[in-house]
């Protein structure tokens, strides 16, 4: 199952939301002709009333899977709601409040739909509230919030002619006739100007980073990079290798890690190091890259690189749970043992779990049963044991993770590669 979220932007028709709600209590059953259509008439349903709408859980159609479509995709491999063969819409007020102020209240308001022959249909939904409704703050909402483009286009003159963003966004506040006419808020026009900076930039400083990896090589030709760029000259992505990592490869390169939860830098690149292990136990690194999107595509294209630089296939490779590695993995490095990075893994336990009320004991018997369990078959006993207490055999993650233990759980991996 994958899980995925739509643009923050939703369009929405002013004309089309008075009769919406009647409609919802109504028909149950009614149809749409695409799941765009019928995520456009929640939305429009939620603005009218005064409350934000997400998309609590999705299934990806197959045909969309194949291609690489995810939710944390790009472009093409972003996931739209006309990709969906299901989806559930929840207020952004439901679930459990993690910190105190928050605005989180338990609200339990839905709407489920599902693909059934050839046309999206509401099944069920529940449209009661357990909080207020702000209809006259709708505009605001970080849903539907947005900047024309003719307001971007003079805020990006402005912004050129040395202005500084402040007075820019007054001078909006003033054209518009107040702040109750505004649908973006000072945050909002920050980012798309700096977003444009950016990109502005991107093109000299991929010459930039080309001409200081030649005048690298230039000074020892055993440096190694390599540069992909877009059509429109912006770099893509960079892989890079220098002599003393090369030649560490050679005796230390036996199991390696990848990692792109590491940093990012200023245009929101992730940096992408080669890790592995030398005589001292000491963090040694092999290689970098940075990349603008964690697609197979790009991950392919990074490990082909670094098998072109270093000549041979590591006997080990330790990464992350992304999908996306995983399907690089196999087309560039087959054969080769794929392990799941433990410590990621006890991190997304925390993330999936933590708001059930007994977490606590349930991550203490998770670390105990990772940590202790020395037979395969005691493992697997304790994690069905943890699942059963604490009725987490359909909550999806605990069953996905036992599903691939044997790539992460130690008493797995114990005396092999």
């Amino acid at each position: 199952m994958d899980n995925i979220e739509e643009h923050p932007r939703v369009p929405i028709d002013l004309n089309e939301s008075g009769e919406t709600e009647e409609l919802l209590k109504h028909r149950v059953g009614m149809c749409f002709l695409s799941g765009a259509d019928f995520s456009r008439f929640c939305h429009e349903y939620a603005y009218g009333e005064g409350f934000e709408l997400f998309i609590k859980s999705s299934d990806l159609l197959k045909e969309f899977k194949a291609k690489g479509v995810c939710r944390r995709g790009v472009g093409e491999k972003e996931a739209k709601p006309d990709m969906t063969k299901r989806m559930r819409f929840k207020c952004k007020r439901g679930g459990q409040a993690k910190t105190e102020g928050c605005n989180v209240t338990g609200c339990q308001m839905f709407v489920y739909g599902v693909l059934r022959g050839g046309k999206y249909e509401i099944t069920r939904c529940e449209l009661a509230h357990n909080h207020e409704l702000n209809p006259s703050c709708s505009n605001l909402m970080v849903n539907y919030r947005s900047i024309d483009q003719g307001t971007f286009e003079r805020a990006i003159i402005n912004d050129n002619a040395g202005i500084s963003i402040n007075r820019n966004f007054s001078a909006q506040v003033l054209e518009r006739g107040g702040f109750d006419n505004m649908t973006f808020n000072n945050r909002d026009l920050r980012n798309a100007i700096n977003l444009d900076r950016r990109m502005s930039r991107c093109l000299g400083d991929a010459k930039a980073l080309e001409d200081y990896f030649k005048k690298q090589h230039e000074l020892n030709n055993e440096f190694y990079s390599c540069l992909k760029v877009g059509e429109d000259g912006t770099l893509l992505n960079a892989f890079w290798s220098d002599a003393r990592s090369r030649d560490s490869y050679k005796y230390f390169g036996d199991v390696i890690t990848f990692d792109t939860t590491f940093s990012v830098n200023r245009f929101r690149m992730p940096f992408a190091p080669f890790i592995g292990i030398n005589h001292h136990g000491s963090s040694i690194i092999f290689g970098a890259a940075l990349i603008t999107h964690e697609d197979t595509e790009t991950f392919v294209w990074v490990f082909e690189q670094f098998l072109k630089c270093m000549g041979t296939k590591p006997k080990g490779i330790c990464t992350d749970q992304c999908r996306a590695i995983g399907r690089a993995v196999e087309v560039v490095f087959p054969g080769v043992p794929h392990r799941f990075c433990l410590w990621h893994l006890l991190q997304n336990a925390s993330k999936n779990l933590g708001t059930n009320a007994n977490w606590k004991d349930i991550d203490r018997l998770i670390r105990t049963t990772v940590r202790d369990m020395v037979d395969p078959e005691e493992f697997d006993e304790a994690w069905c044991i943890i699942m059963d207490k604490y009725g987490l055999r359909e909550a999806g993650w605990m069953k996905d993770q036992y599903e691939t233990r044997s790539q992460w759980a130690p008493v797995y991996c114990r005396g092999t590669s």
